[in-house]
């Protein structure tokens, strides 16, 4: 397994999961990579900031960079830059972003995890490209750089340069990079070892979502949430939902956007394109049968709406992401 070298790009209150979540990544395929009798791990890891030395993280404790973003012999393969919420002070740190800009010229791969994005655009290195961040960060991000067009909604894209959403997606986007250097097979144990997925269906509407799904305390939407999921094929209009907990459509809809936070029909369709990816990933069945599957009346309708959610269509996402299925 080819060696390469990580740096993730640090500044004062720095978000530390931004940090720590993708070098867990790399330290679990260094770990699985020894176990399989590799002689040389195939990453290492170091934190560059302004200045070698201490840097104080947002929730408090301190970690120590190991190189200064201008050491001349810095060059890495793969160069990561964190986030946080003083992202937009060192943002305006001139002396940052043109060492930065001067990093990412001498590395491989470049990237960000969440806000790192608005650092990445101040250095000039997403200008004319897509690119995604933390959502409540969007709309700055497209404000101040519109030449970069925003994306609000994916968990991680490349478009030249690696952009992730909020926090917890860097390792999404590490987990993607170690799938790209080297199978899917390490990036699926290494997933397995962290105990997260894989590949998260969806983008960050979907996770928030949810997460708000998860929230509601209200029994009826608890039980017909869960008859949703596990029926994705049946008739989920607002009509049969509606009937379904015995309410008026109009006081069902209102009902269903305030404890869920979407629409009934835009959470139907979500989870039916997550059941549609899993089955994806996992069998062998036909696209035409995984949309019927699904709850979708068409394959055209399934295709639309897949690509619409996911950026690409359901016969390259299973040739991208396909592994065999369990058991």
């Amino acid at each position: 397994m080819r060696q390469r070298s990580v740096v993730i790009v640090v500044f004062d209150d720095v978000q530390g999961l931004d940090v720590f979540g993708p070098a867990d990544v790399f330290y679990f395929a260094n770990y699985l990579a020894a176990e399989a009798g590799e002689e040389r791990p195939p990453y290492t890891v170091e934190i560059a900031a302004r200045a070698a030395g201490p840097v104080r993280t947002a929730s408090g404790p301190t970690i120590h960079a190991d190189r200064a973003l201008s050491d001349p012999d810095l060059e890495p393969d793969v160069l990561l830059v964190a986030g946080g919420l003083a992202i937009e002070a060192a943002a305006s740190d001139p002396v940052l972003v043109a060492e930065l800009a001067d990093l990412a010229a001498r590395s491989g791969e470049v990237g960000s995890v969440c806000t790192g994005a608005l650092l990445l655009a101040e250095a000039g290195l997403l200008d004319g490209r897509r690119a995604t961040t933390h959502w409540a960060l969007a709309g700055l991000l497209a404000t101040a750089h519109p030449t970069i067009d925003v994306d609000a909604d994916r968990i991680y894209l490349h478009d030249g340069v690696w952009s992730s959403a909020g926090v917890t997606a860097g390792i999404d986007l590490a987990l993607q990079l170690l799938r790209t250097h080297h199978g899917s097979e390490i990036a699926a144990r290494a997933a397995r070892h962290l105990v997260v997925y894989l590949q998260r269906a969806g983008g960050q509407q979907q996770y928030s979502t949810h997460l708000a799904a998860q929230r509601s305390s209200h029994p009826t939407m608890t039980d017909l949430l869960a008859h949703i999921a596990d029926h994705p094929d049946t008739d989920l209009s607002v009509h049969a939902l509606a009937d379904h907990v015995a309410m008026s459509e109009r006081s069902f809809q209102r009902l269903f956007t305030r404890e869920v936070g979407v629409s009934p029909g835009r959470y139907v369709e979500r989870v039916r394109i997550d059941a549609a990816r899993r089955l994806l990933e996992q069998t062998d069945d036909g696209v035409a049968g995984i949309a019927r599957r699904c709850g979708f009346l068409t394959v055209e309708t399934f295709h639309r709406a897949f690509r619409r959610l996911v950026g690409v269509t359901p016969t390259d996402y299973r040739n991208r992401f396909s592994r065999p299925a369990a058991g």
